[in-house]
């Protein structure tokens, strides 16, 4: 089940805020482990669920009231280890960031931080009791465009005040956070999956193995995933799609833009003419 709403603000603030309630086992979608790469700011709150979620090469163990926020093109996917219920808030939008003064009075816990680092947030029990009926409100939809505008920004507010999880050490597979991290840094050039297996000290079966295991996706599929979301971040920042293709990793031009198309649904050069037109 997924309520939503979508909400946008007066044009002399252009603001649009999408809000779902999420209520899903894992097998009623094909995209439960499917990475989440987009141009908007995103905030996941938890409900239920024996989930983790990953944020570029970190892992965030989750729990009830849990509080993930990722920037625009920060490569993200929920980690599925069981069938039982998920429950979830996903919130999306988009502000006027080029603003320094809106990053750093209303987004500090979405820019202020090193990429893929401190996403992981947490309120007080009255704070998080404050923000999930907020969440049950907005998604809901039936409040005025005054009370919509005035929930969002207290929504903001929210996560603002929050601080940061502290996380219980990963009890990953060995290799795992080193074959991370080694595709983290050398995404952008020639590498292999036999490299990253090389890297981390285990076969290329046992890679397969314990990518599936730890983040419900291969390897390979995470390369690919993380070069698109570079090619995506690219030509969102003006690059051509000969220099997004090749910048973000890939050798084969006519690959890269069947993959782009697979990905995003629609060609590159689409990809970046509708993204300049919002």
């Amino acid at each position: 089940m997924e309520i939503s709403s979508s909400i946008t603000l007066p044009s002399q603030d252009p603001v649009r805020i999408d809000v779902k309630y999420v209520d899903m086992f894992p097998e009623e979608s094909d995209k439960t482990n499917d990475s989440h790469v987009h141009p908007e700011c995103e905030i996941y709150i938890n409900l239920s669920g024996d989930v983790s979620f990953m944020v570029e090469k970190h892992i965030y163990p989750i729990s009830y009231g849990s509080i993930v926020v990722t920037r625009p093109y920060e490569y993200h996917h929920c980690v599925y280890h069981s069938d039982e219920h998920h429950k979830h808030f996903w919130i999306l939008f988009s502000l006027p960031t080029e603003n320094s003064e809106i990053k750093n009075s209303l987004l500090g816990k979405f820019f202020s931080r090193r990429l893929g680092m401190n996403n992981l947030l947490k309120l007080q029990k009255n704070s998080e009791d404050e923000l999930i009926s907020l969440c049950h409100k907005l998604a809901g939809g039936n409040i005025s465009a005054a009370e919509k505008y005035s929930g969002f920004y207290r929504l903001l507010d929210l996560i603002d005040k929050a601080f940061v999880a502290s996380e219980k050490k990963s009890n990953h597979p060995a290799g795992i956070d080193t074959a991370l991290s080694f595709i983290d840094t050398n995404y952008q050039n020639s590498i292999t999956i036999k490299d990253i297996a090389d890297h981390a000290g285990v076969s290329v079966n046992t890679l397969e193995r314990h990518f599936r295991k730890s983040l419900s996706i291969s390897p390979n599929n995470y390369l690919k995933k993380k070069r698109l979301a570079r090619a995506a971040e690219l030509l969102f920042r003006g690059k051509t799609v000969s220099e997004a293709c090749e910048e973000s990793g890939f050798s084969d031009y006519s690959h890269f833009i069947a993959l782009f198309k697979s990905s995003y649904g629609t060609t590159p050069l689409k990809y970046k003419k509708d993204i300049k037109e919002r």
